[in-house]
């Protein structure tokens, strides 16, 4: 595999004690509906093994990972950089390791883990291709990743860029989806499954609907409001 030379986000200069603390601010205001965790999760074929999240927050999607994979769970961990999102995720996942790290510089041995979890965390980093080095570097062979990010070519993004207040302490990326295969294929990951989520149009029901004709029109995908990677190392 060849790496990407894609650089995005060099002109951050926040640092990772600043965006702790920023989301020590928001703690309790981070809502990301159960529709969309549940969305995101049903790429996945079967949750087991080791499995890290990079950017728990309130550890919702550790908490769903341990029902779907029940007993084929060997061991949860969970990283963040708010002091306050820890302890909220130490409550919601008793059973799971949440410790305060930094996506780019992972404190986990090489081939440490089956599975690494980013939802609605990816658009945040300082560094996409460092997270992606670290990812790749704790993974085991046969390890997966699932990732999602939002779609810088969702047919509503115009009015939603107007429309939106953001309240992160880090602005945003969107990526498209070329951009993200990018990206993906250059840090030696195969895109096994990919999809779209939260909305094309519309949200909840109507959503749903969206989602059973992207399945016959599966460009459709592209277009969503947030893109799901289901991906596995190449060899």
């Amino acid at each position: 595999w060849k790496k990407s030379s894609m650089t995005i986000n060099q002109d951050r200069k926040i640092t990772n004690e600043e965006i702790g603390k920023g989301y020590d601010a928001i703690a309790e205001k981070v809502y990301v509906s159960e529709d969309f965790y549940n969305e995101v999760l049903d790429i996945v074929p079967t949750f087991l093994g080791d499995i890290l999240e990079i950017g728990v927050g309130q550890g919702v999607v550790l908490k769903n990972i341990l029902e779907r994979g029940g007993t084929r769970i060997a061991s949860l961990t969970g990283i963040d950089l708010s002091d306050r999102l820890i302890a909220m995720a130490r409550d919601t996942v008793p059973q799971a390791k949440i410790i305060k790290a930094d996506a780019a510089a992972l404190p986990f041995q090489d081939n440490s883990f089956d599975m690494v979890v980013m939802v609605d965390t990816f658009q945040y980093l300082l560094d996409f291709d460092r997270a992606l080095e670290e990812v790749r570097r704790v993974l085991k062979r046969k390890g997966t990743m699932l990732v999602t990010a939002p779609n810088k070519k969702w047919i509503l993004f115009k009015s939603y860029i107007q429309k939106r207040k953001n309240i992160q302490p880090v602005e945003d990326h969107f990526f498209t989806y070329g951009e993200m295969k990018t990206l993906l294929l250059g840090h030696g990951f195969k895109i096994e499954k990919m999809c779209g989520a939260d909305a094309f149009r519309f949200y909840g029901k109507r959503h749903k609907f969206e989602k059973f004709i992207a399945f016959f029109l599966p460009f459709l995908n592209c277009y969503m409001k947030k893109m799901v990677f289901y991906c596995s190392i190449r060899t």
